[in-house]
C-alpha cells in the first residue's frame, strides 16, 4: 500500500493570522495582495471574512471557536490550506529575493548560459520544524 504524508494544520492559528493580515492597509510585510477580477469579487471577500472568533465557556474554561456568519466560507478555507502549504514549503524568501534582484540587475548584461539550479534559493532553506502549523508568527 502507498504511504501518504499527513500534516496537522493549526486552523485557529491560521485564521487568526489571515484576519490580522487582512487588517494591514499598506503594502509591506504581511499585507495581502489580491488580483483585480479573476473571481476576486464581492462574494469571494464575503466568504473570506465569513467567520468570527467567539469565546465560549466550556467546563469552566474559556475556549475560542470560529463561528460562521454566513453559509459559504470556502474562500477562507482555501486560504487556510494555501497558508499551510506555504509554511510547509519553508522557502528561504530572503535568499529568493536576493536571487531575483541579482537576476534583474543582470538583465542588461549579455545572456549567460543558465545556471545548474536557477531555483537554488528555494532549496537552500532551514529544515522544517516538527510543529510548523502552530508556530506561525503574526
Amino acid at each position: 500500500s502507498a504511504k501518504v504524508a499527513l500534516f496537522s494544520i493549526g486552523v485557529d492559528s491560521a485564521k487568526e493570522l489571515i484576519y490580522s493580515r487582512l487588517k494591514i492597509e499598506e503594502a509591506g510585510a504581511g499585507y495581502c495582495h489580491f488580483p483585480i477580477g479573476n473571481g476576486y469579487d464581492d462574494e469571494y471577500f464575503e466568504q473570506l471574512t465569513a467567520e468570527k472568533a467567539v469565546v465560549r465557556i466550556k467546563n469552566g474554561m474559556k475556549t475560542r471557536t470560529w463561528q460562521k456568519t454566513r453559509a459559504r466560507n470556502e474562500a477562507l478555507d482555501v486560504r487556510v490550506y494555501a497558508l499551510a502549504a506555504f509554511v510547509n514549503l519553508n522557502a528561504n524568501l530572503d535568499q529568493l529575493a536576493k536571487s531575483l534582484k541579482a537576476k534583474s540587475v543582470d538583465e542588461n548584461k549579455p545572456e549567460a548560459p543558465p545556471k545548474a539550479d536557477p531555483y537554488k534559493a528555494i532549496h537552500n532553506r532551514r529544515p522544517r520544524s516538527q510543529n510548523f502549523a502552530t508556530s506561525w508568527k503574526t
